[in-house]
């Protein structure tokens, strides 16, 4: 079934329905409504992302993005330090922060106008999130950041492997990955299981999410971290994209 694209008059609605028991406040919604106004304004010169995603922004990459707060809300999360890999124009991450303040949230990406563009965003939104210029495979061995997060996330970083590797150095014992798939997302995480735990993480959940609001074939993998990552991972920029660990 393909939908129309989501009106801003409809988007409070349907952001209850995929965040169900805390409602986004008025403030909340203002700065979601600005965040979008300003990657529009920005997306125009920097091409942060494609037209296509654009027009069906509130949808394809905001309710996507808060399909994720009731998992760290039940994981008793919601007050921890997160990053999120690959951000993009922020998604999820930056509507997070908006979305749960007590969150401390880092925005990490490898392309410098993206993260010109979050800093700007998040300085004229009055947020206080942290933006890194940085590929995951060097900033996952800065001691400063290596297995410091409760939460990593992430929307688009490749196949699950190459996800795996890029994101689990930097949850801390215990905390845990949430990786927003496709529709394949249970066949990925049985077939790398051995690559989880190679890095020291085991799933433990795989929930659809968002099919109310029109997000088809949108899933979940909740990977937790039952032991450290062992010291050579990740491997060097570009190694998990070029020779994914089977």
């Amino acid at each position: 079934m393909s939908y129309a694209p989501l009106e801003w008059d409809d988007f409070a609605d349907a952001a209850a329905t995929v965040s169900p028991g805390t409602p986004l406040s008025l403030t909340q919604l203002e700065n979601i409504r600005r965040m979008v106004e300003k990657l529009r304004s920005y997306n125009a010169s920097a091409s942060l992302m494609s037209d296509a995603a654009l027009a069906d922004v509130l949808r394809g990459h905001v309710l996507d993005s808060l399909t994720l707060l009731p998992l760290i809300r039940r994981a008793n999360l919601h007050e921890g330090r997160l990053v999120d890999v690959g951000t993009g124009g922020g998604f999820p991450g930056l509507v997070l922060a908006i979305a749960e303040p007590a969150l401390r949230v880092t925005l990490m990406d490898a392309t410098r106008k993206k993260t010109a563009y979050l800093e700007r965003a998040c300085e004229e939104l009055g947020l206080d999130v942290d933006v890194l210029h940085a590929r995951a495979e060097d900033a996952a061995h800065d001691p400063a950041l290596r297995e410091s997060f409760d939460i990593a996330v992430c929307r688009a970083l490749g196949p699950w492997p190459v996800v795996l590797e890029l994101t689990l150095p930097f949850c801390a014992t215990g905390g845990v990955l949430l990786g927003q798939r496709g529709y394949d997302a249970s066949s990925e995480a049985v077939a790398h299981t051995e690559t989880a735990a190679l890095l020291g993480g085991r799933v433990v959940g795989i929930e659809q999410v968002g099919v109310e609001t029109g997000l088809e074939n949108r899933h979940v993998i909740t990977v937790e971290k039952v032991e450290s990552t062992p010291p050579r991972y990740p491997r060097k920029a570009g190694i998990p994209a070029k020779r994914p660990l089977i």
